[in-house]
C-alpha cells in the first residue's frame, strides 16, 4: 500500500497490488446489480455450446471495478478526485477462479495551479495467475500535495 501525497510519487515508479480470486458469487452479482444478461455472462450451457472461451466469463467492466478497488487501496487517503479513466483494452478473458493481480504505473504528473494539488497519471494493467494481462487501462487523479 503506497497511500502517499503527490509529491511522493516519481514518473515510472510501480505498485502491486493484492491479489483476488474471482468467484461465481462476484460474476452472478456483478450481473444482476448491472442488469446484464448476455448468455456469455449468465448461461453456462449457452457458453459451451456457443462462446469463444466456452465457459462464462466476467464483463470487462467488472474486471475494471476490481482493478479500481485495487488501485484505491495503492492511491488511498490522498485521493481528491478522479478525473477520468481511459484507453481500455480487453485482451483476454477473466473466469471463474482466476486470481488477478493489478500493476499500476505512474506515467505523469502535472502541477495544477492550485498550491494544494497536482493530478497524476497512471497505468493500470490487470494480470492473472497465469501472467495474462486480460485489461489494461489509463486513470488520471487529482491528488492531495504536501507532507505526509
Amino acid at each position: 500500500m503506497a497511500q502517499k501525497t503527490f509529491d511522493s510519487y516519481e514518473i515510472g515508479e510501480v505498485f502491486e497490488s493484492y491479489g483476488r480470486t474471482m468467484t461465481e458469487a462476484d460474476l452472478v452479482n456483478y450481473t444482476c446489480l448491472a442488469g446484464l444478461k448476455l448468455p456469455m455472462f449468465i448461461d453456462e450451457e449457452f457458453a459451451k455450446k456457443h462462446s469463444l472461451f466456452k465457459t462464462r466469463v466476467f464483463p470487462g467492466l467488472l474486471t475494471a471495478s476490481i482493478a479500481a478497488g485495487m488501485l484505491e487501496d495503492i492511491l488511498g487517503k490522498y485521493t481528491l478526485a478522479a478525473l477520468g479513466l481511459d484507453r481500455f483494452k480487453f485482451a483476454a478473458p477473466v473466469r471463474i477462479g482466476d486470481t488477478l493481480r493489478s500493476r499500476i504505473t505512474v506515467e505523469e504528473k502535472k502541477v495544477t495551479s492550485k498550491p494544494d494539488r497536482g493530478v497524476l497519471t497512471v497505468r493500470i494493467s490487470v494480470m492473472n495467475q497465469k501472467g495474462e494481462t486480460p485489461l489494461e487501462f489509463w486513470g488520471s487523479f487529482m491528488m492531495r500535495k504536501g507532507e505526509l
